[in-house]
């Protein structure tokens, strides 16, 4: 798999337009129509979905990069002048799932509309977005494993490679890996919603904590291979975020499930 020669697309008179925006955009517009495809299968009225797209893609992208600048607080504190960053470059999945889910339960309150019916519609079309933006890990030459001599293994320029494989030049598209793996979440998730979620045993929740659950597995172990993990303590960061999606899908679940009500008969 080559790499782009360049991570910017095109350029406008001095601005620069860069390949990692383009994918980010286009996964949320896909992934917002995906969403609102699923909403109008399950009867949704999808123009409130649009209303609410613009905000929570916005507080996504603060949470996304409010967690990157946390964990790299060193680096920021000697830069300043780089926390905001305009090219949507150090952007975490993890904080904009926490910003974006966040914003759209307090937009649901506002609304009086069911966060939960609505945020399992929604989960439908999170990881047709995320793997889309995962691409942009690709035109940046970033987000990938170790080395490996498989035939579809990334190419990387040496000024991108890590100080101890600087002699490697393929790795593993550990970005691909997750983009197939989302894809095919995003499959589980509408299949269920659209085939089970009028059954009775059904409460709306159930496919937020399926995403919740099968992205947190599908990360750590995606986390294991890469090489560029952000660190809290002794262990990535996203083993202890996708831990913590596993933990709260398993919990949302099994608060979730219905509740059989002993009943005493009167003699």
């Amino acid at each position: 798999m080559p790499s782009p020669s360049s991570p910017i697309a095109f350029t406008i008179g001095p601005l620069e337009i860069r390949w990692y925006a383009l994918f980010i955009m286009t996964g949320i517009i896909v992934g917002t129509s995906v969403a609102a495809w699923v909403a109008r299968r399950r009867g949704q009225n999808d123009q409130f979905l649009f209303d609410a797209a613009p905000i929570v893609v916005m507080a996504a992208v603060v949470g996304a990069r409010l967690y990157y600048i946390v964990l790299e607080w060193r680096y920021f504190t000697d830069h300043p002048d780089r926390i905001v960053g305009v090219q949507l470059r150090g952007l975490t999945i993890h904080g904009a799932l926490v910003g974006g889910i966040a914003c759209f339960w307090w937009i649901c309150r506002r609304r009086g509309e069911p966060f939960l019916r609505w945020a399992d519609t929604i989960m439908a079309g999170v990881p047709v977005g995320q793997a889309i933006g995962r691409w942009g890990n690709w035109a940046n030459q970033e987000a990938f494993g170790r080395p490996t001599n498989l035939p579809w293994g990334v190419k990387i320029d040496p000024e991108h490679r890590p100080e101890q494989y600087a002699t490697a030049e393929r790795f593993h598209p550990t970005f691909l890996y997750e983009s197939i793996c989302s894809l095919v979440i995003a499959a589980i998730l509408i299949y269920v919603l659209l085939h089970f979620a009028k059954r009775e045993w059904w409460r709306d929740g159930y496919a937020l904590a399926l995403y919740l659950v099968l992205y947190g597995g599908v990360r750590l172990i995606i986390e294991s291979m890469r090489t560029d993990s952000l660190y809290i303590g002794p262990w990535p960061a996203a083993y202890w975020l996708s831990g913590a999606l596993i933990i709260g899908g398993s919990a949302l679940a099994l608060y979730l499930r219905p509740r059989e009500v002993n009943r005493v008969e009167q003699p």
